[in-house]
Formats: C-alpha cells, structure tokens, sequence
C-alpha cells in the first residue's frame, strides 16, 4: 500500500510540473510606434501680442469633445495670478483647428476673439494665429502648444 501511495503521490508532482504555467522574460520592444493624440484635452503653451511687447506668456486650452472651448491666459501687465478665461467653441477640418471665444470685461463690455491653429496628433500645434474681431483689436500668436494628458 506504501508503494501505491508513493506511485500516486510521484505521478502527482509530475503532472502539476507539466501543467504549471511559468512566465516568460518581459521582451522590450526599441522601436515603439509614435505616439498620437486626439485634438480634445488639455494643451499649454504660450502666447504673444503683436501691438505689445512683451516676453511668451502662458496660455491653456481645455477642447473637449461635445465642441467646448475653454482658454486661460496670464495677463500681461498684471499681478502675478491674474489670469483670463474664456469660453467659446472649437472645430478641425483636416489640421486646421479654429476656435471663437468671448470675454467679458469687468469695466463694461466683451472681447470676441477667433484664432487658427495647425492641429498635429504627435500632440503640438503650429502656425498658430489669434485676433480679435469684436470689442477690442488686437492680434497676436502662440508658440510651443503641447498636450499636456
């Protein structure tokens, strides 16, 4: 009876070895695709105007997918965390992102303001050109927009 109970105990080990899963060493692929990303999410750069000097000054836009534009702009001049933000709306037609926004302003009255931008999907933005077309007239770029998520 030992002997079969040894014979069992042996067949056992042996069918849980060939059974038994191992994993296999992690393979490290050096040639990964590019990255792409969706226009939609959050971007950060800079902008500038072109009747004010002044050094790049930071902008974000938030572009969400039911058509949303949302932008926040240090403003120039100011203290250090007074920014604006915007609302408006947004469309791609190929690369071309195009965007139209309003700003009210505390002294009376709003801003509108469109602006055309080189939509990539490795995550940037170029030849990137706003003004505004209501309340005000000023003109201007921005540079190095990123995807930021």
């Amino acid at each position: 009876m030992a002997s079969v109970v040894t014979m069992v105990f042996a067949l056992s080990a042996a069918l849980l070895q060939m059974t038994s899963c191992k994993k296999a060493n992690a393979q490290t692929t050096t040639n990964c695709p590019t990255a792409t990303y969706p226009v939609t999410g959050v971007w950060e750069g800079t902008y500038q105007t072109d009747q004010v000097s002044h050094a790049p000054t930071y902008a974000s836009f938030a572009i969400y997918p039911d058509g949303t534009f949302i932008k926040r702009c240090k403003v120039v001049g100011t203290a250090a965390n007074d920014y604006s933000i915007t609302r408006g709306a947004w469309t791609l037609a190929g690369t071309t992102f195009q965007y139209r926004d309003t700003t009210l302003i505390y002294s009376g009255g709003y801003v509108v303001e469109k602006g055309t931008l080189t939509f990539s999907n490795t995550g940037t933005f170029t030849n990137s050109t706003w003004q505004d077309v209501f309340g005000q007239t000023y003109t201007g770029t921005f540079q190095n927009m990123k995807r930021i998520n």
